[in-house]
């Protein structure tokens, strides 16, 4: 029976070299290093990302701090760290450079994992402790909404920024408004402006509860709110089969363990200088970015990432293909996506081409994970708003950039009508069909689309012209003036009847 990750389980590793060998244990002394970070959220990304960047400054010298996890759900986490005497396992699993990856570390970055409905006076002990400097957060994206009615002086106050801000309230008193006092807090929440937006929460919090002037002016003056950018793919927990593969490798059981892809960003908006005084471990890995304006990397991210999934996932499923990996193995839907990415995304990116195309290429990277099971089928979630989110803008800047329509883009349009077909209605919910199987279309627009598709003869290209018209002139969809793509896309959805979708893909790509 394998024996449970503890610091006493790290002496028995250390000393079978066989393992130790390949897993990066930590150092005695880190368990003695202050708390430094507090953070609000156990979860995954959390623990492969910020936990892991802290985790690798403390083994390079330079942070020598470890962090305070405020657990704000009953997830069971904090008695899972207290069993693990803070320790958890990251695998980190990918594709890089033509070859497979997998590296184990066993991190030590955490102090304690305390639950803040049980010991909410313990955590605001933590706003006395001067060595404590950074806040970082990761509630989901709901989590940085105002509750007007939240109760500060609860045990604890409901929401997360009420948590925060009653964290700061008591920093400020602790310290007489001192301002070297005052914190950097980074939120990691996939919103845009999540520090800006936080920021207003908390002082919008001040506000109703009457706290005093020179308390907003603290946090004003002398706190740093950084708006962030964060990539990195974390599942959560394995799989029963994965968690058993892993442990067997590793030769002890982890319930906490993380497993990521190795590509990793942190992007935070700031001045470099003041946020490394704060946080020194923000020096520590190549994949944090500390720019003045981070927008450049959200930009990338969402056009190329993003929109490179959008626009060729429902070309990829109706190649009978299933995951992301499956078509990046796949020919026609390899050069399909390397073309779409390299040829039509990125020349309409209003940033540096050097970087959209180094990005392109580790994003293709993490297309061929094979550790990654990342289902098409799931990235088809409101499939509409996504291609007007992610490509919308692309179509339009390149018409207005080349004078012509970006025919690739165009069959993954095509491809996204004819996946969003609905054939039939049940019970309020809509699915399409593909080699006599049915499959969910999970899209907010699936009723629309069942009305409009309802009596049209597929084959007919003037009926098909007049279905492609009605949708992408359909104002509420798009934000672009998809107008100009109607004749294009119309002509591969009919091509992709008659012909099939890997044979027109296969004559694009050629």
């Amino acid at each position: 029976m394998l024996r449970k990750l503890n610091q006493a389980e790290i002496t028995s590793i250390a000393q079978k070299s066989d393992r130790a060998n390949n897993i990066q244990l930590p150092n005695s002394r880190f368990f003695g290093y202050p708390d430094r970070v507090i953070q609000f959220g156990s979860g995954a990304l959390l623990r492969g990302l910020i936990d892991h960047f802290v985790d690798q400054a403390n083994h390079q010298r330079i942070f020598r701090g470890r962090v305070v996890i405020v657990n704000n759900t009953r997830s069971g986490r904090s008695e899972k760290f207290a069993n693990q005497d803070g320790l958890f396992t990251i695998c980190e699993e990918g594709f890089v450079d033509g070859d497979t990856q997998r590296n184990f570390y066993v991190n030590s970055a955490v102090s304690q994992a305390i639950p803040a409905t049980e010991h909410w006076p313990k955590i605001l002990n933590c706003a006395h402790n001067e060595a404590i400097t950074t806040v970082i957060s990761n509630t989901t994206e709901i989590g940085i909404t105002l509750q007007e009615d939240d109760d500060l002086s609860a045990h604890p106050p409901q929401s997360f920024p009420g948590k925060l801000t009653a964290f700061l309230y008591e920093r400020y008193q602790a310290f007489a408004g001192l301002p070297q006092s005052g914190m950097l807090i980074i939120p990691t929440e996939l919103i845009i402006d999540n520090g800006d937006k936080l920021k207003s929460t908390v002082l919008k919090l001040i506000e109703i509860n009457e706290l005093e002037d020179e308390f907003r002016q603290w946090v004003i003056q002398h706190n740093m709110f950084c708006n962030t950018l964060v990539d990195r793919i974390v599942p959560g927990e394995p799989d029963q089969r994965k968690q058993a593969e892993l442990e067997e490798i590793l030769g002890y059981k982890d319930e906490l363990l993380t497993v990521s892809e190795v590509y990793r960003l942190l992007a935070v908006e700031g001045k470099e200088e003041r946020l490394i005084r704060k946080a020194p471990f923000l020096k520590a890995d190549p994949g944090i970015i500390i720019d003045e304006d981070i927008t450049p990397y959200r930009e990338r991210k969402l056009r190329i990432l993003n929109g490179g999934h959008t626009i060729s996932v429902a070309a990829g499923f109706l190649c009978g293909l299933n995951t992301v990996f499956d078509c990046m193995q796949d020919a026609v839907m390899e050069s399909f996506i390397s073309q779409t990415i390299y040829d039509e995304i990125i020349p309409t990116l209003e940033i540096d081409q050097t970087m959209a195309r180094e990005f392109a290429k580790d994003v293709l990277d993490r297309f061929r994970n094979p550790y990654l099971n990342h289902q098409l089928i799931s990235i088809t979630l409101q499939y509409t708003s996504k291609m007007n989110m992610r490509n919308g803008l692309t179509f339009s800047r390149y018409l207005k950039n080349t004078g012509s329509v970006p025919k690739r883009m165009c069959a993954g349009l095509a491809a996204y009508l004819l996946f969003t077909r609905p054939i039939e209605e049940k019970d309020g919910k809509y699915f399409g069909e593909f080699q006599a199987e049915r499959y969910p279309i999970n899209d907010d627009q699936a009723a629309f689309f069942y009305q409009v598709w309802s009596n049209v003869d597929a084959a007919n290209q003037e009926e098909v012209q007049k279905l492609v018209q009605q949708i992408l002139t359909h104002q509420s969809f798009w934000d672009q003036d998809m107008a100009p793509f109607i004749e294009q896309t119309a002509y591969y959805v009919i091509e992709f009847r008659r012909t099939g979708v890997r044979e027109v893909l296969s004559s694009i790509v050629s």
